[in-house]
């Protein structure tokens, strides 16, 4: 197993580190923006089935995990399909979701999560480790792009870099979930800006339970692009709420990123 890059700094250092291997990092943000959204446009296209028993993907009630991982697959095929002499996808457990031709440490995990809000979980293995390293199939540590989704909307992407000990395993002994500690978010992990964040329903956002949601579909605001062109019409108390996320939804724009 490598070194973690953030191995004996205080977190005070992380978000240095964290810009330094983005910064050295082939794989730029606009791109990952770019390919991600190709792949989600193109996961809702899919059909199951062929001739007169087909039926669109989009008309199933399909579990986060199966869309997270037809996702992946077409994340990968994406960047292959632009990149063939740097990126091709992994084709073993051993391997990462997206490898890197080139150089094998710069080799990228996607990691999506389909839940309501923007936290990000794994299996319960994430927070475990193995008492023999010779059984982990593949290297927890390393790059990571994480994808946010709720229902049929890509509400939030990132990049950065996870380690092992960076996942926390679900306290009660039947939980089958890992979840990233506070620090990851903070220091480890940079969230992408663009306009594919218009397509969010508000629900997601801070603050904004199913009343408000409701309350804010009476009111035609369905998603994070219309909250963006009638905050300033909104009541005090959903102005408020929107107030609250302006971090994000000043991000949701065109992103003003170094290609």
């Amino acid at each position: 197993m490598s070194t973690s890059p953030y191995a004996g700094r205080p977190e005070s250092e992380w978000a240095r580190i964290t810009k330094r291997l983005i910064g050295r990092h082939p794989l730029k943000l606009p791109t990952i923006v770019d390919v991600a959204v190709s792949a989600w446009k193109t996961l809702w296209k899919t059909t199951v089935g062929a001739g007169k028993t087909a039926v669109r993907l989009y008309d199933l009630r399909v579990p986060a995990t199966i869309v997270g991982y037809f996702f992946e697959i077409l994340f990968a095929k994406e960047l292959q399909r632009r990149s063939p002499e740097l990126w091709r996808g992994g084709r073993s457990k051993e391997e990462k979701d997206l490898v890197c031709l080139t150089d094998a440490g710069l080799s990228v995990e996607i990691k999506t999560s389909g839940q309501c809000g923007f936290k990000v979980y794994g299996n319960r293995s994430y927070g475990q480790r193995s008492k023999n390293d010779l059984l982990v199939k593949k290297e927890k540590s390393g790059y990571y792009i994480t994808a946010n989704f709720f229902e049929r909307s890509l509400t939030l992407l990132r990049f950065g870099w996870i380690d092992a000990e960076d996942w926390e395993p679900q306290k009660a002994p039947t939980g089958q979930m890992a979840g990233l500690k506070p620090g990851a978010y903070r220091y480890k992990l940079i969230d992408i800006p663009g306009v594919y964040r218009q397509e969010a329903p508000v629900i997601v956002l801070d603050g904004i339970g199913s009343k408000a949601d409701e309350e804010l579909r009476t009111a035609g605001v369905c998603t994070v692009g219309d909250l963006l062109k009638n905050r300033d019409k909104l009541p005090k108390h959903l102005a408020r709420l929107a107030e609250k996320n302006r971090p994000f939804l000043d991000a949701c724009n065109d992103p003003s990123i170094d290609k």
